[in-house]
């Protein structure tokens, strides 16, 4: 075996070399700056357009569009993977659709987050309603479009760089550490506009796309060039696109990890399109919401190596199952906020937590926040970083375990069909997040919470903030709860993949010549 090359066992090398930190670092940067951008679609999307400080328009429609406007994902997500396994040019079969989808993706958050128009009253059928919605739906539309033509091909380009088990989790970990990195920045920057006198969301949001439309470009660009595209060999057989979709739905560890996706999804989008509401409305603090963004993202990276190790000991389904149970055992702290009264956390009011600090840096650190209740708010970030430590393992994790099941497929049929099976991979993802929006938004407007109210003023009922808080916290980790059985019995481990690419690697030594791509 030469210098470099992996190796399945002590004896059985793979086709590929292992990645250099350029290679590496080069593919997972482009993630940084979708991340931006990304935080503000998770979060910041609902409170934008459903907030007294954004376009005013009503939570649950918001929430509702945000779902249909995923319908056309059950169109293209298909077709963009089917094409780009079959796609034949001299830059790869990746390549030309990331290069096309990044405009088309940087043009539409452009103008969902900073519209060039006025939103006026319309009139259609004697219904009375904001330009706003149809604006929203038409927007988020071109958001998605762009992304289902570039992410599909990049995630599966990820996917075809390394055949080693623990290369690709060491690839997902490197584009999540850098998506995480990126969210860390967008979470920093309402912290930071906050002292500049700038508090609406729409702040916040303008100077992210800003900076994504500036950054994405150079960075997009450097990975099209530093990265290969390792040729794959295509069968002579072409599979027609319906029979390929049967076939990756055959394949039994993927439909498992596609219904776990599913019901963390749904619980991960209920959360982040909450978490503004929760914040403003049940802690009090909606000014603070970006000195809790930022913490939170730092403890996820801190965590990223710690569940990259222990995924390297115990596999990476049994550390998906770790992290999940860490999620929702600190998830179930957060609906004390909404019960119980301020004395219960007094140990985390700011005058207590800075006692260490000299008199006078105390007592003007104390003068800023002089006016509004922290102990809550405090207690709040200390959970929060507790439970968002699992979140790196619950988005690197099970995208490297995609990565393996792909393997099995290529067995069976002798295609490297990456690009098909995260197609389904992201169309599920988005629908199960737009779907998760709308139960999250829609059952908090029908257990009675107001986006539009005066959290002082004229707060919600203490009942509808209850349920916020459920619906934020409690409930979303119910979902991922579905998850621990299925991925107990996880089939696929590190010794089976060795024993699939063993079969991978002996095809490919008896085959003819593969055709580049």
């Amino acid at each position: 075996m030469s210098e470099g090359t992996l190796a399945l066992s002590d004896n059985t090398p793979v086709i590929h070399r292992p990645l250099s930190k350029r290679v590496l670092a080069s593919y997972g940067a482009p993630a940084l700056p979708l991340a931006l951008v990304g935080l503000p679609m998770a979060v910041y999307l609902p409170a934008v357009y459903a907030d007294t400080d954004g376009f005013g328009l009503a939570l649950g429609a918001v929430g509702l569009i945000l779902t249909l406007s995923r319908l056309t994902d059950v169109i293209t997500d298909p077709l963009i993977g089917f094409f780009s396994d079959r796609l034949k040019t001299r830059w790869g079969r990746r390549k030309p659709f990331i290069l096309i989808g990044t405009p088309i993706y940087a043009l539409g958050i452009w103008l969902l987050f900073v519209p060039p128009i006025e939103f006026t009253t319309l009139s259609w059928w004697g219904f009375e309603f904001s330009s706003g919605y149809p604006y929203l739906f038409v927007m988020v539309t071109l958001v998605y479009l762009g992304s289902t033509i570039k992410d599909l091909p990049y995630v599966a380009w990820g996917a075809e760089l390394s055949s080693n088990y623990n290369e690709r989790t060491l690839i997902t970990s490197l584009r999540e550490g850098f998506a995480v990195t990126g969210s860390l920045l967008s979470a920093f920057t309402p912290a930071l506009l906050l002292f500049a006198g700038y508090v609406k969301p729409t702040d916040a949001v303008y100077f992210l796309s800003v900076a994504m439309c500036i950054v994405m470009p150079i960075l997009v660009i450097n990975a099209l060039v530093v990265v290969p595209e390792y040729p794959v060999k295509v069968s002579v057989k072409k599979i027609p696109l319906k029979e390929s979709l049967k076939v990756v739905m055959a394949n039994r560890p993927y439909v498992l990890l596609i219904i776990i996706f599913v019901f963390s999804t749904l619980g991960s989008a209920m959360t982040n399109s909450l978490s503004f509401f929760f914040v403003k409305h049940v802690l009090l603090a909606g000014d603070l919401y970006g000195l809790y963004l930022a913490p939170y993202f730092v403890s996820q990276i801190l965590a990223i190596p710690l569940w990259f190790a222990l995924s390297r000991r115990i596999g990476k389904h049994r550390a998906t199952m770790a992290a999940i149970g860490w999620y929702a055992l600190w998830s179930c702290f957060i609906p004390l906020i909404a019960l119980a009264p301020e004395s219960w956390f007094q140990a985390f009011q700011i005058p207590v937590v800075l006692g260490f600090l000299p008199a006078d840096w105390h007592a003007s650190v104390v003068l800023r926040f002089e006016s509004m209740e922290t102990g809550k708010f405090l207690f709040f970030i200390f959970i929060m970083c507790l439970k968002g430590s699992a979140i790196g393992a619950l988005a690197a994790l099970p995208a490297a375990m995609a990565a393996d099941v792909i393997d099995l497929d290529t067995v069976k049929t002798g295609e490297r069909r990456a690009g098909a099976y995260f197609s389904i991979w992201s169309m599920t993802r988005k629908a199960s997040y737009a779907l998760g929006i709308t139960i999250g938004t829609g059952a908090a407007v029908l257990f009675g919470f107001d986006s539009l109210a005066d959290p002082v003023n004229n707060p919600n009922s203490s009942e509808s903030l209850l349920w916020l808080a459920c619906l934020y916290s409690v409930i979303p980790a119910m979902f991922k709860f579905v998850a621990m059985p299925l991925l107990w019995n996880y089939p696929l481990t590190e010794a089976r993949l060795a024993e699939v690419q063993r079969e991978i690697q002996a095809e490919s030594e008896s085959a003819p010549s593969p055709t580049k791509s």
